[in-house]
């Protein structure tokens, strides 16, 4: 059954934000820490970015791509009447550091000396990361269609292979993490998504 609402205030919202920078953020670093800098890939993650044009021209094509596909939906660039002020803590900044953190920072950096290649690597960071957000589209209301789900699942999964691809590329989380929070706050500001 979907669940209708899950939080209904400020304080309900940053109990639910805590709780996520404790689970995503607490467990990435947490793991990231008591790896072995020789198990990882890239031993420091959260360095400066080496490379910064992989970086730039990401974060331009996400920004045309989802103003681009507003302006198709709406025919208009206005911020979408569903948006609330409570989602800007939410959605730009916890999801995009949280994830990162531990999808990226972690799991393909603990992956790469595992694997064959880096593709692989990728490709399964990218499964993993598609399937976590699974429960988000069986408790959203009204209830998604099969089509929708899949559709976000393929959406999700490029989505992760585009931020695995660009922290192997700057050698560093930040491009991703900021490429990754724009998109989550440009999608529930002008897009309309959830």
């Amino acid at each position: 059954m979907p669940i209708k609402n899950l939080t209904s205030g400020w304080v309900e919202e940053g109990l639910l934000d805590l709780v996520k920078l404790i689970a995503w953020l607490g467990v990435g670093v947490l793991l990231i820490r008591k790896t072995a800098a020789t198990d990882l890939s890239i031993a420091q993650p959260f360095q400066k970015p080496m490379r910064q044009r992989p970086f730039l021209i990401t974060l331009g094509i996400v920004i045309l791509y989802l103003v681009l596909s507003a302006m198709m939906q709406q025919h208009t660039l206005h911020i979408v009447p569903s948006f609330k002020p409570t989602m800007l803590f939410q959605d730009f900044l916890i999801v995009g550091i949280c994830e990162e953190t531990l999808f990226r920072g972690y799991f393909l950096n603990r992956l790469r000396p595992l694997v064959t290649n880096d593709q692989t690597a990728l490709i399964i960071q990218a499964i993993m990361f598609a399937c976590i957000h699974l429960p988000r589209y069986f408790t959203t209301y009204p209830s998604l269609s099969g089509i929708t789900i899949i559709g976000n699942l393929i959406t999700v999964g490029l989505l992760g292979y585009l931020f695995g691809w660009l922290f192997l590329k700057t050698k560093s989380l930040w491009p991703g993490i900021i490429v990754h929070s724009v998109w989550d706050l440009l999608i529930v500001l002008i897009v309309g998504g959830n």
